[in-house]
């Protein structure tokens, strides 16, 4: 029993080793760090723009001439109500960043819970788990979230219940491609070796298997945090948009809504696109670096 320990232990050293190393790798590459410099930078625009540009938008007493184009005194001009649309901009950039984080995070805690219990307990609690997956693959996880949104009360309607609803709907399809991985690593040998150990299947599950899936988990996650901030944004510009608070997408549906399209206020419309567009292009570059450097097919020596 002490040798399989040590064989385990050597085996686990091994893989840690090689982990260190493929970090020091990621961290070299120019694909992670141009879309980790994007989205810091879009990050710290939503945090810290306030700080640097203090008019609040919504204070009636900096409001200035309707659909004014860009000027000194407006960097970015005025919507219809005459609000500084860099002062929106700012603020609406942190909300949907924030409804983008928590979706992608509600939705990988979902996913990686579905799949090892999947895993680790089989039989009828995988069968339970994929039937629901099915279920939830069978309807497009927009379709779903617009239903939830559109029957959700007046008084529950806010950034991080819609956040909430983004989230536990879209986690079926990670779900079922973790729980494919996590079966094929269960064949691996330091696996056997934990299990001729003595170690018990959620041991095994917590400190062996998930520490080697843990690459497509981060580019799930990466990957899922501009789709939250699309999601706000469809449900804005269906009009299904949160009582208080301003994001990007109420920018677009606004815009839409007041006509700023159709007289060709680029300033009003174009910004909180351009802010999507960002941060889906920094989290496509984040995954594929990612994969490039943890998937041994596209690892590059």
């Amino acid at each position: 029993m002490a040798r399989v320990d040590i064989k385990s232990s050597v085996s686990q050293t091994i893989r840690s080793l090689k982990t260190s190393e493929s970090l020091r790798r990621l961290l070299k590459n120019v694909r992670f760090i141009i879309g980790m410099s994007i989205m810091l930078a879009i990050v710290l625009f939503g945090l810290i723009g306030p700080l640097l540009y203090p008019k609040d938008p919504f204070d009636i007493r900096n409001r200035g001439p309707r659909l004014m184009p860009p000027s000194s005194e407006y960097p970015l001009g005025t919507d219809f109500l005459g609000r500084d649309v860099l002062g929106l901009l700012i603020a609406g950039t942190k909300t949907s960043l924030y409804v983008g984080f928590v979706a992608a995070t509600i939705a990988t805690i979902i996913g990686v819970m579905a799949a090892a219990l999947s895993v680790a307990f089989g039989g009828i609690v995988d069968d339970i788990v994929m039937a629901i997956v099915s279920f939830l693959l069978s309807v497009p996880s927009m379709i779903l979230a617009l239903i939830f949104a559109f029957y959700l009360p007046s008084n529950l309607k806010n950034y991080t219940i819609i956040a909430i609803i983004l989230g536990a709907t879209m986690w079926a399809g990670f779900a079922r491609g973790l729980r494919a991985r996590l079966l094929s690593l269960r064949e691996e040998d330091f696996i056997n070796m934990s299990r001729v150990a003595g170690y018990s299947t959620m041991r095994i599950l917590l400190e062996d298997m998930l520490p080697g899936v843990m690459a497509y988990v981060i580019i799930f996650f990466a990957t899922h945090i501009d789709n939250g901030m699309v999601g706000e944004a469809m449900l804005s510009l269906l009009g299904l948009r949160p009582t208080g608070g301003f994001s990007l997408g109420l920018m677009f549906s606004e815009a839409n809504s007041q006509g700023g399209i159709i007289r060709g206020a680029w300033w009003w419309f174009v910004p909180p696109g351009l802010i999507i567009m960002l941060v889906v292009i920094s989290m496509l570059l984040v995954s594929t670096a990612i994969d490039e450097i943890f998937n041994p097919r596209l690892r590059k020596e």
